[in-house]
């Protein structure tokens, strides 16, 4: 019963000096990951999350410290695919807008990628509701103007009689 309580403590002793020792390295890469998340770089932040995950699992550090860092990686992970989803439909609207076609067709493309990453990190309904109106008002959204003069709406201003003197 003695051995086993001193070898307990010894252990826990070992696993707080390495949480208190990884502890400022985790905090900065979690803090760096969030700056990349506000502004919705995904190819950042995931490759940055990877490699800390990585780095804890390795670590050997207790159970719950590791659940608790993940779950923050996974939060934060959610929020950056959340951003880079609403920009990437924000700007795939704006494309249709400016009879942008292909761009259009790029940016839903990306938003989608985007909208699955954000499902796989548990994103909210109600979020993915919206995602999805926005591509579909991104789908219907130009293409309509004709680019020139039509038969419904010829170009007068070339046909416009000469002034005589």
């Amino acid at each position: 019963m003695y051995g086993q309580t001193e070898t307990g403590t010894v252990e826990d002793n070992a696993a707080l000096s390495r949480i208190h020792a990884l502890a400022p390295a985790v905090n900065g890469a979690l803090s760096r990951i969030k700056q990349r998340a506000e502004h919705g770089h995904m190819d950042r932040c995931e490759a940055s999350a990877k490699s800390l995950k990585k780095a804890i699992r390795n670590a050997r550090l207790p159970k719950d410290y590791t659940e608790e860092a993940n779950a923050a990686i996974d939060a934060l992970m959610l929020q950056a695919f959340m951003k880079a989803t609403s920009v990437a439909a924000r700007a795939a609207i704006e494309a249709g807008l400016e009879d942008e076609i292909e761009r259009r067709a790029m940016k839903i493309r990306e938003a989608r990628e985007r909208l699955a990453g954000a499902i796989r990190y548990k994103a909210p309904r109600d979020f993915q509701r919206k995602c999805e109106r926005m591509l579909e008002t991104a789908l219907f959204s130009g293409g309509i103007r004709a680019k020139g003069p039509t038969r419904a709406k010829p170009d007068y201003s070339a046909m416009e009689p000469q002034a005589s003197a």
